[in-house]
């Protein structure tokens, strides 16, 4: 069999032993999609019909739903490393929401940035890094700091690499090979770091899209809270199941 069919195969059984092994925290990723779904309907509900920086909202988080769900994937088909790339998109997604949020007139902006060359040049000032993200606001703080802990893994450094490169000696020569998938002794801490690492991530990012949508949320009546908080309570019951291995400690 040629190398990528190879590789699609050992994904796929990753991916029935991940489900094994994770159990029903799994289930996380259906009520984090749940979440994603319900906002989305929640703004398809307005009347008589969205503002512009509310429909830019609906476009970021439906690409948020996306990047939960290719992250996913990854993790589960034994790519942890992979995952950042997603996870690291949808937390970009969030932070262009919540500055649209700010500056409702910056919806047309990204909208028209593929106009001509002023009109892109338009759109990377309006939403370069530096007005992204910001310190002083608590959640996209928190989201902050992990958009950095996903940037050292999505750039080409030590910590992109090092669960897949092996270096050693053998017969007096020097040998390095490269994995496709973690080494069995580290795959299960691997798995459940990134894993916990992707579902909480989301759980922030539905945090801000909920104060994003404001007035919305609330006049929707009390199933979002509901909703949101029974997520939160189960996030909270899983992340402490997983510490230990996550930690690198034992099953």
């Amino acid at each position: 069999m040629e190398e990528i069919g190879e590789v699609r195969d050992a994904e796929e059984d990753n991916y029935q032993e991940s489900r094994r092994f994770l159990g029903d925290s799994v289930t996380l990723l259906e009520h984090l999609t749940g979440l994603y779904k319900l906002m989305g309907e929640i703004i398809g509900r307005c009347a008589p019909g969205p503002t512009d920086e509310i429909v830019s909202a609906m476009q970021f988080l439906l690409g948020c739903r996306y990047q939960l769900t290719r992250g996913a994937l990854c993790v589960l088909r034994g790519h942890p490393a992979d995952s950042f790339y997603f996870t690291r998109k949808a937390i970009e997604l969030c932070a262009f929401a919540a500055r649209v949020k700010a500056h409702p007139h910056l919806a047309m902006v990204w909208l028209h940035a593929g106009r001509d060359e002023p009109s892109w040049q338009k759109y990377l000032d309006k939403f370069r890094p530096g007005k992204l993200l910001r310190r002083d606001e608590r959640v996209l703080g928190e989201l902050r700091a992990r958009y950095g802990a996903c940037c050292k893994v999505v750039h080409p450094s030590l910590y992109s690499m090092a669960w897949h490169l092996r270096a050693g000696r053998s017969d007096g020569q020097f040998t390095e090979k490269f994995s496709y998938f973690v080494p069995e002794g580290d795959a299960r801490p691997a798995l459940v770091s990134t894993f916990t690492f992707l579902v909480g991530t989301h759980f922030l990012i539905i945090r801000v899209f909920e104060q994003i949508l404001g007035d919305l949320i609330v006049a929707s009546g009390p199933t979002w809270g509901v909703r949101r908080n029974c997520v939160e309570a189960k996030l909270g019951v899983h992340e402490a199941r997983w510490k230990d291995v996550a930690a690198g400690g034992g099953d």
